[in-house]
């Protein structure tokens, strides 16, 4: 068996691009109320925030300079974000949103266990904030094994 090579393990997740209307009033929402830390930018064109686990959210005016560029890479792309937030952690969020008047569109708990809180950004994207789910064991044996006859 050929031995794999020892290679370094690649940092950094994944680059979520999205198109807005106004820089400014984008940055301030992801920034106030999402509580993301701003890295770079010139609010007249773009601002990019660190999204966690080396994962970067850049928001691009939608008729701005680098537009035309940012929507090939956002095209085909879903309109919506999810944020996974630990379980212990889902009540703080909803009243941090709460209490700095964004409006809660839904919850939902999830057959599988975990919930999910839904907000919508100044773009009407909408913002999930996921627990994880919770894999349940099945609560019937499994079928015995029948053997043929020969």
């Amino acid at each position: 068996m050929k031995k794999r090579p020892v290679i370094p393990r690649l940092d950094g997740g994944p680059q979520t691009i999205l198109l807005v209307e106004e820089v400014v009033r984008s940055v301030a929402f992801y920034r106030d109320q999402l509580r993301l830390d701003l890295k770079d930018g010139d609010t007249d064109r773009y601002a990019e925030f660190d999204s966690g686990d080396g994962g970067a959210l850049l928001l691009v005016k939608r008729d701005g300079t680098i537009a035309p560029m940012a929507a090939q890479g956002t095209a085909g792309t879903a309109n919506a974000l999810t944020f996974l937030v630990e379980e212990d952690g889902y009540e703080a969020w909803k009243n941090w949103l709460v209490k700095r008047g964004v409006e809660i569109d839904r919850e939902a708990k999830w057959i599988h266990g975990g919930r999910s809180l839904f907000v919508r950004d100044p773009d009407g994207r909408r913002i999930e904030f996921k627990t994880a789910a919770v894999v349940k064991a099945p609560s019937r044996p499994p079928m015995p094994i029948v053997k043929k006859p020969d």
